[in-house]
């Protein structure tokens, strides 16, 4: 999923600036999902950043460089989007929805010192508003339906899980105590989408049909979507229960 976004973007703009969106977006999401609510704040800055970048690509076919302070994101900047020549979207409603997640960053408290402390409200402003932008910027870019747009965007995020060892092309879960059907909602919660043969590997269970039976059973539950390829994804109703398996696995 990661990569499918991050060659639609690039396709509409380059490599550097896909990359930009794509690393900073996982970096709101880890923040908000470790409830560092002021990072994910600070993190929404540089995703803002590279998003405008994009758009200037789009309306005016070339960017301020990477190190160079971008124009000032007032009234006057987003009159200039607006006046540019683009899809709706890239000169109107992503640049105001810009501005009101840098307002949050640079005067509720995180940017500078206030009496306003980022908090799990703003937080979450913050992050459903990235998602909707990276959910749009796909979109526009690519042919794929508003429900697939947003099922993309949803499971782009390799989340960096406590009680998870990664190296090299070893994956193996740490945390004691749980079931398989825990230890599923941990990897696919952590990596977004796995076959179901690579799960069977990292758990290194030696009944592979059971395995299969457990995805079988959580599929119907309606807790996970086990394609027929293999594939294996969290629903919405299962990440619930994925987060509440993970989250009691860490300790920040």
């Amino acid at each position: 999923m990661e990569n499918k976004v991050r060659a639609i973007l690039e396709g509409a703009s380059n490599k550097e600036i896909s990359d930009l969106i794509v690393d900073s977006f996982k970096e709101v999401e880890k923040g908000y999902f470790l409830k560092s609510w002021k990072t994910t704040e600070l993190d929404a800055g540089h995703f803002v950043e590279a998003v405008r970048r994009f758009i200037e690509i789009q309306l005016f076919q070339a960017y301020t460089p990477i190190g160079k302070s971008l124009p000032t994101l007032n009234q006057a900047e987003l009159n200039r989007y607006s006046n540019g020549s683009g899809e709706e979207s890239y000169r109107l409603h992503i640049p105001r929805l810009l501005m009101v997640i840098y307002g949050i960053r640079n005067k509720r408290g995180v940017g500078h010192i206030s009496s306003i402390s980022p908090n799990h409200m703003d937080a979450s402003f913050v992050l459903s508003s990235v998602k909707w932008i990276l959910a749009e910027l796909v979109r526009a870019n690519s042919s794929h339906s508003p429900n697939e747009t947003s099922m993309i965007v949803d499971h782009i995020v390799e989340r960096a899980v406590e009680g998870m060892w990664e190296e090299g092309d070893i994956t193996r879960i740490l945390a004691d105590g749980l079931s398989l059907k825990e230890k599923v909602f941990f990897l696919l919660f952590s990596k977004g989408s796995l076959l179901d043969e690579r799960i069977i590997k990292i758990v290194e269970h030696k009944n592979k049909s059971y395995v299969r039976k457990i995805l079988r059973d959580m599929h119907s539950a309606r807790l996970i979507e086990y394609k027929e390829d293999g594939e294996c994804i969290l629903s919405p109703k299962g990440v619930l229960s994925a987060e509440d398996i993970v989250l009691s696995k860490i300790t920040v």
